[in-house]
């Protein structure tokens, strides 16, 4: 199921998508918690499937990898590069190393027996030092992992953090009566123990850290890492130890700071802009699509598509009139393994364009979602040679003889760019935002006439109302400039990053 739900909104690889999948996540998770969970402690003790995927998202793709790795990369490395470094703290194995060393040194064997019980072990004051300056070690490592993990709030995934609020929010409505530090130890244990402590415990199968090939961790890394991610985990729920390790007794006091540390951060975590304000979508967000989205998806998750939704027909649809009735009896049942390609072609993807299919059709456009977009960028072209009161003043009102020189010599250049552009390309000019016919800006105004009309039918705007709804999406596509830019700038990192990657992987295997 997991594979198929990525699958299906493409990954999240682009910020339409993503959006999506996260409202399907927040769906999911609310409807989990209704059902699946009897009290707040089930979040952290059990398994739950939602936060399963969510979790395996957001650590796994590339673009949201990258942040773990800036985040706990650099002091992952610092640890495994102290050669010197042994956080070693259990009593037995601090003995036994002990009676090594001595033995060592003096070239005798020592009288103590070597097989003691861990309070045996305690007794000696070697043993008891040894393990307090490997505590105060410890202490001062984990000290910098907290700080680092805190203070880079912001360089965590949107969607993480997002769905962090939803928990939080969800188990505040059905345990009212649950006191906030509970639930905020829920929030931790899904932002800290799920999403960071197994990238702390085993960097190697993240990718967090460069390894050269043929080479691996070894054992004490791994202990030290280890006993790093297991303090912050006590600190992160509180779990302070108790009369059956009364040698890590003097972490208590640090472990009680670090936790009052930690509520402070899964609070500011978990507070994050609504998902329509951070991705700027909004009903109407899919009238200005120009192309329609598309998936790769293989023969095998169709089919496994199509049997999730049979077996649990009557739990996705909503009464007899729910759409997806219709379209489950017209696929009708779910073919047979090798039905629909061969047993190779199983697994081999393809690409599906998605179409909507209850889309009002319309004559003139290929769609309303081009045609809402189109006409955006026409009245931006309008406005910016002709000026006046209202939209309809300018669209009604002869433009003087100025202005129209202005609007053909832009439009010569103008479509020179294009041509230029387009060169070597398939031309699709119903897609396309510029149209070569519009050479006077009589013509322009007519298209920009006859595109409003068509949107009215569809009620996307209002005559009467000077054509607001489209200027104000206007406005949004102004004021948003920057942050679409941002969006650029990180797509475009994500994608250089992903090509070094690659890059990386190519010669690894052409050396090994």
């Amino acid at each position: 199921m997991e594979t198929v739900v990525l699958t299906i909104y493409n990954y999240g690889t682009n910020t339409r998508e993503e959006c999506l999948l996260l409202r399907l996540f927040r769906n999911a998770l609310r409807e989990e918690i209704q059902r699946k969970v009897d009290k707040v402690q089930d979040i952290s003790t059990g398994s739950p499937t939602v936060i399963k995927i969510v979790v395996t998202y957001y650590r796994g793709t590339q673009g949201n990898q990258n942040s773990l790795k800036s985040l706990l990369g650099p002091l992952i490395e610092q640890v495994m590069g102290d050669k010197e470094l042994n956080m070693n703290i259990h009593p037995l194995e601090v003995y036994k190393a002990w009676i090594s060393r001595t033995e060592t040194e003096t070239g005798q064997p020592s009288k103590l027996p070597y097989e003691v019980t861990p309070e045996q072990a305690l007794k000696h004051k070697e043993v008891t030092d040894e393990i307090e300056a490997t505590i105060k070690k410890l202490v001062t490592i984990i000290e910098s992992f907290q700080e680092k993990i805190i203070s880079s709030v912001d360089q965590m995934p949107y969607g993480i953090r997002y769905i962090a609020m939803c928990l939080r929010k969800d188990l505040k409505e059905k345990f009212p009566e649950s006191p906030d530090e509970e639930i905020m130890k829920a929030v931790g244990n899904l932002l800290y123990y799920r999403y960071m402590n197994p990238v702390i415990t085993a960097p190697d199968s993240f990718e967090i850290i460069e390894l050269d090939a043929g080479s691996n961790m070894n054992n004490i890394q791994r202990r030290n890492l280890g006993s790093i991610a297991k303090i912050l985990q006590h600190a992160a729920s509180f779990k302070v130890f108790d009369s059956d390790a009364k040698y890590l007794a003097s972490l208590n006091s640090f472990i009680k700071t670090a936790y009052i540390k930690f509520m402070e951060f899964f609070d500011t975590a978990s507070t994050v802009d609504q998902i329509e304000e951070h991705f700027n979508m909004d009903e109407f967000s899919d009238v200005t699509m120009l192309n329609k989205p598309c998936i790769f998806i293989s023969p095998k998750e169709i089919s496994s598509t199509h049997q999730l939704l049979v077996d649990h027909q009557k739990e996705v649809t909503e009464g007899e009139e729910d759409p997806m009735n219709e379209v489950l009896a017209a696929l009708g049942p779910v073919p047979e393994n090798d039905s629909m390609l061969g047993v190779e072609e199983k697994t081999t993807e393809f690409g599906l364009l998605l179409t909507n299919k209850w889309e009002l059709n319309m004559s003139d456009e290929s769609n309303i979602q081009a045609l809402f977009s189109k006409t955006k960028y026409l009245v931006v072209d309008l406005l910016k040679i002709q000026r006046g009161e209202t939209l309809q003043s300018v669209l009604y009102n002869t433009a003087n003889k100025q202005q129209q020189e202005l609007y053909r010599a832009i439009h010569s250049r103008r479509l020179v760019l294009e041509e230029a552009r387009e060169e070597g390309a398939e031309k699709n000019h119903k897609m396309s935002l510029f149209d070569p016919n519009d050479t006077t800006i009589d013509k322009l105004k007519q298209h920009i006439i006859k595109n409003m009309q068509i949107l009215e039918q569809h009620k996307l705007v209002t005559p009467t109302e000077d054509y607001q709804e489209i200027l104000t999406a206007i406005a949004k596509d102004i004021c948003n400039q920057r942050k679409y830019r941002q969006r650029r700038k990180e797509d475009l990192k994500k994608m250089a990053a992903t090509v070094e990657r690659m890059n990386k992987k190519k010669k690894y295997y052409g050396e090994a």
